[in-house]
């Protein structure tokens, strides 16, 4: 397990943070979204207390809202997204894990890890594994504005 605090950043340095303490989950989310933003079948999040997370560089970071009350925040200079935050919830945010300095893990318990949004996955995406797999949001993540409101019209 991994000894806090962790430090990451982006690929050309310009944006470092440190996290002071374990990541509380880790979703793999593989809404459409999520693999536009990220280039990839899934992006991966890490949620952590914002008070755990310190940001240098943060004049180097810009932002990209995917949906209203949803900000993603990338490096200006090298594009490599490291954060979101979605309005509603004050507390919270993600953080890239593989963003974090030597592979290191977040630290989050095993049981806090999983597959949402696999119900979008591109159709020729083999999902292996044991984690947890869900077809939409699983109980540890930050749900934004418009996942509440299409929840109440269901």
């Amino acid at each position: 397990m991994s000894r806090f605090p962790l430090e990451g950043g982006c690929h050309c340095g310009a944006v470092r943070y440190k996290l002071l303490a374990p990541a509380l989950s880790v979703q793999h989310c593989h809404c459409e979204r999520c693999r536009k933003i990220y280039g990839a079948f899934y992006g991966t999040g890490a949620v952590v207390k914002r008070s755990d997370v310190s940001i240098q560089g943060e004049e180097n970071l810009t932002t990209y809202r995917t949906s209203p009350s949803f900000a993603d925040k990338f490096c200006r200079t090298c594009g490599c997204h490291l954060f979101a935050y979605e309005d509603s919830e004050p507390r919270l945010m993600y953080i890239g894990p593989t963003t974090l300095d030597g592979g290191a893990h977040p630290g989050h318990p095993a049981d806090k890890e999983c597959h949402i949004y696999v119900r979008s996955k591109a159709p020729w995406e083999a999902i292996g594994g044991e984690l947890p797999k869900f077809e939409a949001s699983s109980p540890d993540e930050i749900i934004t504005e418009a996942q509440r409101a299409e929840a109440s019209e269901r």
